[in-house]
């Protein structure tokens, strides 16, 4: 594995960023980036600080006619390579975050469904009245008044016989349509023929 040290050295002896690049991690070159940041050289004024700081070499010395002219132009390619290097990496980052993101808003969805049906179940169990049939039967709670309430309502002013019958009368009306159909119409008519009959009487009698 290359050294920060040998790195330098390999500066100060002409090789550009990407020719030791290229000779020491050609299959893997973010790995070389990732080097550069953790020695801290990866911007180039960070590296033109440690070569200064470094004792300077024969090599380093003696610069060939066109040198400064090659390490400018290695330079671009150097920038260049990093920013593709830069680009990538920002790319990779985004598709990510869009992933991630993508995710949350499904899971949201999910659950959002999940509540609509749930709150669309309660409703549904909340309008249906709960059917007891002993103190609230279904055939007499139907509406907002039950028919014992009713029936206590309209014989508040009667007594003993008629009290009795006008309350069967109203309960066999009132469950007619749920419960026993045309056998209760009769049954109605019959206590209601029994007041008419009993009022009759008590009528001609005084």
């Amino acid at each position: 594995m290359l050294t920060r040290e040998e790195y330098l050295k390999l500066r100060q002896e002409g090789l550009s960023r990407t020719q030791i690049q290229r000779n020491h991690f050609a299959s893997n070159p973010n790995k070389f980036y990732t080097l550069l940041s953790e020695w801290g050289i990866k911007e180039k004024d960070a590296e033109e600080r440690a070569l200064d700081l470094m004792p300077k070499t024969v090599t380093a010395d003696l610069e060939k006619p066109g040198q400064v002219d090659e390490k400018t132009q290695e330079a671009k390619d150097d920038s260049a390579k990093q920013g593709e290097t830069d680009f990538s990496a920002t790319i990779t980052e985004l598709k990510h975050v869009i992933t991630e993101k993508d995710r949350i808003i499904e899971e949201l969805t999910r659950d959002r469904l999940s509540l609509l049906q749930a709150l669309e179940k309660r409703v549904e169990t909340a309008n249906v009245p709960s059917h007891d049939p002993v103190n609230h039967p279904a055939h007499y709670t139907a509406g907002k008044v039950e028919c014992i309430d009713a029936i206590e309502a309209a014989t508040t002013s009667l007594t003993g016989g008629q009290a009795y019958a006008t309350g069967a009368a109203i309960k066999y009306l009132w469950r007619w349509s749920r419960k026993g159909g045309v056998e209760d119409l009769r049954k109605a008519r019959w206590y209601i023929d029994r007041l008419i009959a009993e009022l009759e009487v008590n009528s001609d009698a005084s």
